[in-house]
């Protein structure tokens, strides 16, 4: 008697999913090869998933839900607890750079992925961030930084073929001759030379900053 095949489970459909959009990209995901990275029948997926809409959609919450939040340990202010969150995040993406497209392009919806922000508030606010609407604004800004920060320095270039080089995989030879141009520009060339330089890191470092340090929430009460 011939044993029937193991039962392929949703979580085995998502994991090939993100090896598939990991290595090519969300363009090049199908469910015809899925179910050939599957092993199985083209239309495997199709039991869990009504289309390739439904599967990028459980791919973003797949991200969320996978998120490992940083420990509290040795960080007393929710401002520096928020800054080393979005560094998590965007080391968490830049490790699956195809699935920035699709994290950037689909909301958080699901009660498990609602959770993990969920936690991520609670976190900030018993390290004192104020029970204020602004920090509901404040934290989405946030995330949407980190996201675009990763996009534009993770993610293949619009147009690009599976299998080149990534927007993060430095090239010195073309860094160089983009700085002689920048350099020889009037107004960016002035800037330049009193000592900047593009940085992808830094620039997000200081923009998450920024915004932490600037945006208006509400003064605790005077002791």
């Amino acid at each position: 008697m011939t044993p029937r095949p193991e039962r392929i489970s949703r979580a085995d459909v998502l994991s090939a999913a993100l090896e598939l959009v990991d290595a090519n990209g969300l363009d090049q995901l199908t469910m015809r090869r899925l179910g050939t990275a599957l092993g199985a029948d083209p239309m495997t997926a199709y039991r869990h998933f009504a289309g390739k809409s439904d599967l990028a959609a459980a791919l973003a919450d797949e991200f969320w839900t996978g998120l490992s939040l940083p420990a509290t340990s040795g960080i007393s202010d929710w401002r520096t607890y928020a800054h080393v969150l979005m560094r998590t995040i965007r080391a968490e993406l830049a490790a699956h750079a195809g699935l920035i497209p699709i994290v950037a392009t689909h909301p958080i919806t699901s009660p498990a992925a609602l959770a993990v922000a969920d936690e991520a508030i609670g976190i900030l606010l018993e390290l004192g961030a104020p029970v204020d609407p602004a920090l509901g604004d404040l934290v989405n800004v946030l995330v949407m930084i980190t996201v675009a920060s990763a996009m534009g320095e993770f993610s293949l270039p619009a147009g690009s073929e599976p299998g080149t080089e990534g927007q993060g995989d430095p090239d010195p030879e073309r860094e160089g001759d983009e700085a002689a141009l920048l350099s020889q520009l009037p107004h960016l060339g002035r800037v330049i030379a009193a000592g900047w330089a593009p940085s992808a890191e830094r620039q997000f470092e200081a923009g998450v900053g920024a915004i932490l340090h600037g945006w208006p929430l509400p003064h605790p009460p005077a002791s």
